[in-house]
């Protein structure tokens, strides 16, 4: 069997070339490698030079580990990843703490949860990191979710839209983009059927960012809405509450939306 040092070795070959099914299957190896040798769980009380090395060596791999289960749409094993790396990232010591990487993972974890709509575990994880870390929204990937959360929780669902329609600067960001659209979509297709019995099919359109009125009307027929001459009528499923606060939001939003479409 290959050495840990070779095995590392191939591991970063690999995830530079972007063989990431080659990742998947060193990691497991690499991962018994580092137990044997007592650096895959941080031991604060040994303070030798050597053996901080190593755990440095073993965040970056760790780190590769959780990058690969992004690029492979493995979220669970990100998130067994991100807790591996918690000692390190939120440990009492500060040379293991530091990393390039570190808020782009953090980030990530935070974009997987909102991405799954838990947004209580979302809370508690910001609420967690903003102790150990200052000016969160000044940071340039945590800033991202952070926006993102806020906007979708305040129903500003343009700002939300426009943001991920933009596209981020890490690629890493984008796998969650159409997972989010989707689900502000399927907010304002909710508050929309709960508000209106009817709507132009162009209104529609616009309401719920389409770019044409083919694309509106397949997704208004999977919903089980009807569609007669442009006219898009919606299913009375139930009686809310809340239906008057939605109305107004979404009147709101539709307001905004016909006068952005007539501006441009």
């Amino acid at each position: 069997m290959a050495s840990l040092p070779e095995l590392v070795k191939s591991l970063s070959v690999a995830f530079d070339g972007q063989d990431f099914d080659s990742c998947t299957k060193l990691l497991t190896p690499i991962k018994i490698e580092l137990l044997k040798n007592n650096v895959f769980v941080p031991d604060f009380s040994n303070q030798s030079e050597v053996y901080y090395n190593d755990l440095n060596i073993s965040k970056k791999i760790l780190e590769i580990g959780a990058l690969v289960s992004i690029y492979t749409l493995n979220f669970p094993s990100f998130q067994n990843y991100f807790d591996q790396l918690r000692p390190y990232y939120f440990g009492t010591n500060s040379s293991l703490s530091t990393s390039e990487n570190k808020s782009k993972l953090i980030s990530l974890y935070l974009l997987i949860l909102l991405s799954e709509g838990d947004i209580s575990k979302f809370h508690s994880e910001l609420e967690y990191v903003d102790k150990h870390l200052p000016n969160l929204e000044d940071d340039e990937f945590l800033s991202y979710p952070i926006k993102l959360e806020r906007w979708l929780m305040e129903g500003s669902y343009q700002k939300a839209w426009d943001l991920l329609q933009s596209g981020s600067k890490v690629p890493e960001f984008d796998v969650f983009t159409k997972t989010l659209m989707d689900a502000i979509r399927e907010e304002i297709a909710c508050n929309t059927q709960l508000s209106y019995d009817t709507l132009p099919l162009s209104n529609v359109k616009v309401l719920l960012f389409f770019n044409n009125e083919k694309e509106t009307e397949a997704f208004a027929l999977e919903r089980g809405w009807s569609i007669t001459d442009a006219m898009v009528t919606f299913l009375d499923e139930t009686e809310s509450d809340e239906t008057e606060a939605n109305s107004d939001l979404i009147v709101q939003s539709l307001d905004y939306a016909i006068n952005l479409e007539t501006i441009v």
